[in-house]
């Protein structure tokens, strides 16, 4: 009996080729393009809080003062959003969004360690708007837990926070209300 060796030439070989590769290839793809909204904003504050607590080594925008920890959140909040949170910056009226916190987490200060205590819950969504729970468990002694309802908004496949609701009434809200 002999052997016969695969033949990866000519123009049929090459379609079954590129035919098996973009079968196999697709779900990967697929599967990356739709994160669910809770693991949009896990995935953004985990980024956050990291950013945050790293010494950053660029040049800082002088114009923004590291902000947003010298992150380029663009691709994480909708527009309105960032040009917003901006205005009220260069404005001087940066507390009004958020007090003297920061307007993501609503703390005055907070640590990368927050991140392994975090989880997101998807409390409403609908085709193109959610809104998910980020619950912040501390470390002991840390502090009591805390909640931050996160509004996101879906353009094309990709979810990006619009708003961030302060826990006006307690530290952890139900989002359910409003």
């Amino acid at each position: 009996m002999k052997s016969q060796s695969i033949k990866f030439t000519g123009i049929r070989n090459g379609y079954k080729i590129l035919t098996l590769c973009i079968f196999t290839l697709f779900p990967l793809w697929a599967h990356a393009q739709s994160t669910t909204p809770a693991q949009e904003v896990l995935e953004f504050y985990q980024k956050y809080m990291t950013a945050c607590a790293q010494p950053s080594m660029d040049e800082p925008n002088r114009e923004l003062d590291g902000l947003f920890c010298n992150m380029d959140i663009k691709n994480d909040v909708t527009s309105q959003l960032y040009k917003k949170i901006i205005h009220a910056y260069k404005a001087g009226i940066y507390g009004d969004l958020a007090g003297d916190r920061d307007y993501f987490t609503h703390t005055q200060d907070f640590s990368v360690e927050w991140t392994s205590g975090m989880k997101a819950t998807k409390i409403k969504e609908n085709s193109n708007n959610a809104i998910v729970r980020l619950f912040m468990s501390f470390p002991p002694g840390a502090g009591d837990p805390l909640a931050v309802c996160v509004r996101l908004h879906r353009e094309s496949s990709v979810w990006k926070i619009y708003q961030v609701d302060p826990s006006l009434d307690t530290d952890l809200p139900d989002c359910k209300s409003k």
